[in-house]
């Protein structure tokens, strides 16, 4: 379906904390493991930048850039990166082309993962170490996604990457990168303690200790702040910015993300496990495989009444997977029109009349306002003659169930991690080919072949404005389509 695009991120700032030696931190949502290798979702990828470097570093525009690593591109199909000299593990070893080359190969074959590591391995035809601080990738012909891959490869040593279990990181056993922050001890539903590492290459932290603490409810979390408990918050509800913007103890600071919000859609399974008749009974047929009734969904939804009255404007709504500025925006997508006329009209062409009943699943505490926004969609379903329903989840239970693929329809969210549209879509929209590294967040299975080979030529397209165009095609694909 068309993704409506919730854009908010903010943060409340305790004025002591500046002279402060440990820095306080209260989340709402907490990673659901150390194992940097685990799961390439938003909370964990959050906490894995503290502790760990990923390969190549990120600009302020999401533009690969020189962080543990330079890389080049002496040829069409060829990577290299050189290490930088000073990076070392916590443990105080020196990083070496070897734990590049042991990490980037464990990073697909974690056991479990809910959204797994397949991206960067699937543009590898070879690895070669070439000196102690030298390897190179050679891709499978030209792949400018190589080092946008690599901003998300999170390096750890050889050693551990031979043998360590996502246990043996969740327990602290192994749990050495070489960021910024080094793990202290980690109590699950308590709280994460890092302690500065004074010895890091890009500038050491102003605190000695921080702690992490995850608050999932936005009440609670605010109260830790107040009460002077916490000395920085994230997730705020919008409704509350301006009130807490009047308190001069407090600082908020607020800036649009990187993150989409989307409903995603089973179109593999028959049945479809959440879509029955209205009276409970099995439908032979999934009518989430029917654009007409994609369309229906998508039409049925107000985004800006969800824009305005659940997210207090702060957010946009949008008609591509793409944000503003990022290579394959396309600015003459416009945002769906709400039509719930059209909307009916689409149900009964595709043989639902009567409608059916359907359960938008949803977590409740990962998300600016999650488990909201799925209740207005539901009302908004509902309102064209569908039995919808809403159950949610905390995000730890939902990500492990939408990786498993057991929803007929999630609402869920992808943050951009680079500025080139490409990567998000090959993951999200992709059909599903881990061999190659593709579609390894496509939870929903949509596949379109004028998609797809739309995105092969932007693969290889090395040139930016070629590029763009091709990333642009495919985006009006996939929106024509309803996904």
């Amino acid at each position: 379906m068309r993704r409506p695009s919730l854009l908010l991120a903010a943060i409340l700032l305790w004025p002591g904390l500046a002279s402060a030696q440990e820095a306080r931190v209260a989340v709402q949502t907490e990673t659901s493991s150390l194992d940097p290798h685990f799961a390439l979702v938003g909370a964990n990828q959050a906490v894995m930048r503290h502790i760990f470097d990923p390969l190549v570093a990120s600009d302020r525009n999401l533009r690969p850039v020189p962080g543990l690593a330079s890389f080049s591109n002496p040829e069409p199909d060829l990577w290299e990166f050189r290490i930088r000299p000073d990076a070392r593990f916590h443990d105080g070893t020196p990083v070496t082309a070897e734990d590049v080359r042991a990490s980037i190969e464990r990073m697909p074959r974690v056991p479990n993962s809910p959204a797994p590591y397949i991206r960067l391995a699937g543009s590898i035809a070879a690895l070669e170490v070439v000196d102690s601080r030298t390897i190179r990738i050679r891709s499978r012909g030209v792949d400018p996604s190589v080092p946008l891959n690599a901003m998300t490869a999170w390096i750890i040593p050889a050693r551990i990457a031979a043998t360590a279990t996502t246990a043996d990181f969740n327990a602290g056993r192994v749990t050495i990168g070489s960021g910024p922050w080094r793990f202290v001890e980690w109590q699950p539903g308590s709280a994460l303690r890092l302690a500065r590492n004074d010895a890091y290459w890009g500038g050491v932290p102003s605190f000695a200790r921080a702690t992490l603490r995850p608050v999932a409810n936005d009440a609670a979390r605010l109260a830790a702040l107040l009460a002077g408990d916490a000395d920085l918050v994230d997730a705020v509800p919008p409704g509350e910015v301006a009130r807490l913007r009047a308190r001069p103890e407090v600082t908020v600071s607020a800036a649009s993300s990187n993150r989409m919000i989307y409903i995603g859609l089973d179109q593999a399974n028959d049945p479809s496990p959440f879509v029955t008749a209205r009276d409970g009974r099995p439908l032979a047929a999934n009518p989430l495989k029917d654009p007409r009734v994609r369309h229906a969904l998508s039409l049925a939804i107000n985004r800006a009444a969800i824009v305005d009255r659940v997210m207090s404007g702060a957010a946009r709504a949008s008609g591509q997977l793409a944000i503003e500025g990022q290579l394959g925006f396309d600015p003459d997508l416009a945002t769906p029109a709400h039509d719930p006329a059209e909307a009916r009209r689409l149900l009964a062409a595709a043989g639902h009349a009567e409608g059916f009943r359907i359960t938008l699943h949803s977590p409740n505490n990962r998300y600016v306002e999650d488990d909201k926004t799925a209740q207005a969609v539901a009302q908004f379903w509902a309102r064209i003659g569908l039995d919808a329903r809403v159950e949610v989840m905390p995000s730890n239970v939902f990500f492990t169930r939408a990786g498993r693929r057991e929803f007929s329809t999630f609402l869920i969210g992808f943050g951009h991690s680079t500025g080139d549209a490409w990567l998000g879509m090959a993951q999200v929209l992709h059909s599903f080919d881990a061999a190659r590294g593709l579609g390894g967040l496509n939870r929903g299975r949509y596949a379109s072949p004028a998609f797809d080979g739309l995105m092969e030529q932007a693969r290889g397209a090395a040139d930016p404005a070629a590029r763009d165009g091709l990333i642009r095609q495919a985006q009006r694909v996939a929106m024509g389509q309803d996904m």
